[in-house]
């Protein structure tokens, strides 16, 4: 499943991956991008990764073809997870993006939250033992 909210007035939008993904699931979180881009020239993202299970294939076509077309939608994304891949792989991939992704526990949360939607203004930092993945 993969929960979609999403504040369109701030420009912030809330994944939550918890198990398997199929093409409805992934049609919803691209209609909330493309919603929010139509008033905000970027967004703020938090993207939680509780369990990851099967992903319908024709989602792996379809997710490469919105990051081609929307190379450069995020202002921040914070990246939420236990799993020891997911901040490797955030950090491998985040040069892809000109945006700014930290990495963050379960536990940091609102932490994430804070952060993806107001920067450092409140001080937040990324998950002890794995560095943000902006180098900062």
């Amino acid at each position: 499943m993969l929960k979609v909210d999403l504040d369109p007035e701030a420009g912030f939008l809330e994944l939550t991956l918890d198990g398997s993904v199929d093409d409805l699931d992934y049609q919803a979180a691209v209609d909330a991008v493309n919603l929010l881009l139509t008033h905000h020239e970027k967004i703020d993202v938090v993207e939680v990764v509780k369990t990851l299970g099967w992903v319908d294939p024709s989602v792996w076509f379809k997710d490469l073809h919105f990051h081609l077309t929307h190379r450069n939608f995020m202002r921040r994304a914070a990246i939420v997870s236990d799993k020891g891949w997911v901040g490797p792989l955030t950090s491998l991939l985040a040069p892809l993006y000109p945006a700014t992704i930290r990495n963050f526990t379960l536990a940091e949360l609102d932490a994430a939250r804070r952060w993806a939607r107001d920067g450092d203004a409140h001080g937040a930092t990324p998950a002890e033992g794995v560095p943000p993945a902006d180098g900062t």
